[in-house]
């Protein structure tokens, strides 16, 4: 049985030398390649918001926000 096509964005905040903290958040996937999401990351990034990030397959990507490591991947996946 078919389900519904989603972009499954996975993100992951290390603070210092602390264990990193991992959300997913599933997007529904829009028909054009492109998707836009808010990841709610605990103090000190609080939300993410990320605008045009390519699905089906990104990364994994590594970012520095507010001097914090942030690495996103996006896979797609049927839920």
């Amino acid at each position: 049985m078919g389900g519904v096509l989603t972009c499954r964005v996975t993100a992951t905040v290390t603070v210092g030398t602390a264990a990193g903290v991992t959300l997913v958040v599933d997007v529904p996937e829009n028909g054009t390649g492109l998707v836009g999401v808010t990841i709610p990351f605990p103090a000190p990034i609080g939300d993410l918001v990320l605008a045009g990030i390519p699905c089906p397959t990104l990364g994994p990507i590594t970012l520095t926000v507010l001097g914090n490591t942030v690495t996103i991947s996006v896979v797609e996946v049927t839920v």
